[in-house]
């Protein structure tokens, strides 16, 4: 007896590769981190990635005579001459803050000159009644308190709690 094999579908034979081309690898793609976003941007109030920031404005400040100026230190940067520096447009953005920052300072330095004018009406002051005259917390009227002593305006007279006052230098 002869064993019949069973009829099987033809296997289809390799596919013949060209000499010059090799057998695909398995490369891995990079998947996007969580918190990049693959939708489409939309409208925010903040620059395009693909806009840069013009660069910061150095700060002019008096340099001795003494004193040669530096030079730069790579040769991808070039200097700016300090009369065109002034010239050049900043960010509004930029404007915006720096404008803010200024009327931040100036309110605090307003603040500072109220506790200087209570301390010359009445000889000393404590962390208490600054708040109360400021109206601001009791962190702010410490920080306050120490900004001055750091300036040498006031001194702080006793080490803590109730005790504590401030007179002028």
């Amino acid at each position: 007896m002869v064993d019949e094999v069973p009829a099987q579908a033809p296997i289809p034979e390799p596919t013949q590769l060209e000499p010059a081309q090799e057998p695909a690898t398995l490369v891995e793609t990079p998947t996007p981190a969580p918190t990049e976003q693959t939708s489409p941007e939309t409208p925010t109030a903040q620059l395009p990635a693909s806009e840069p920031l013009p660069p910061e404005p150095e700060p002019i400040a008096p340099t001795p005579a003494s004193q040669p100026p530096q030079a730069a230190t790579s040769a991808s940067a070039t200097p700016v001459p300090a009369s065109t520096s002034s010239l050049q447009a900043t960010h509004p953005a930029r404007d915006l803050l720096v404008k803010a920052r200024a009327t931040i300072q100036d309110r605090k330095h307003k603040k500072l000159e109220k506790i200087l004018e209570a301390l010359n009406t009445k000889g000393k002051i404590t962390n208490d009644e600054v708040e109360k005259l400021l109206h601001v917390s009791d962190a702010t009227a410490t920080r306050y308190l120490s900004a001055l002593e750091k300036e040498g305006k006031i001194q702080q007279v006793g080490k803590t709690g109730k005790a504590v006052e401030y007179t002028r230098i």
